[in-house]
């Protein structure tokens, strides 16, 4: 038998095996949800919540990456930009001579 065909036959079986390894786990998962009583409508209320919360968090998160991004491309910025010089002093005894 040639090798690559081997591999093939081998991995189609793995795939197969595992397809319905996980389809009886999910069987068995729902049917002890059904025995506890998981399926009500309290159960899929509170999955709800759990899931508005889940997104709330994720957006929060997204804008504290975006903050963090923004103050290290600030810290990571030309040291000459962010240097506050002082003011000129022509300009300002120009406005206190004429306030």
């Amino acid at each position: 038998m040639d090798p690559f065909v081997f591999g093939i036959a081998l991995a189609a079986i793995f795939t197969v095996g595992r397809t319905t390894r996980a389809l009886l786990l999910e069987a068995s998962r729902r049917k002890t949800r059904r025995e506890l009583g998981g399926d009500s409508t309290h159960g899929s209320r509170e999955f709800e919540g759990m899931r508005d919360a889940m997104d709330g968090v994720m957006g929060r998160l997204e804008r504290l990456e975006e903050e963090r991004d923004f103050y290290k491309d600030l810290l990571d910025a030309p040291r000459r930009g962010r240097e506050i010089g002082p003011p000129d002093t022509e300009e300002n005894s120009s406005d206190t001579v004429g306030a």
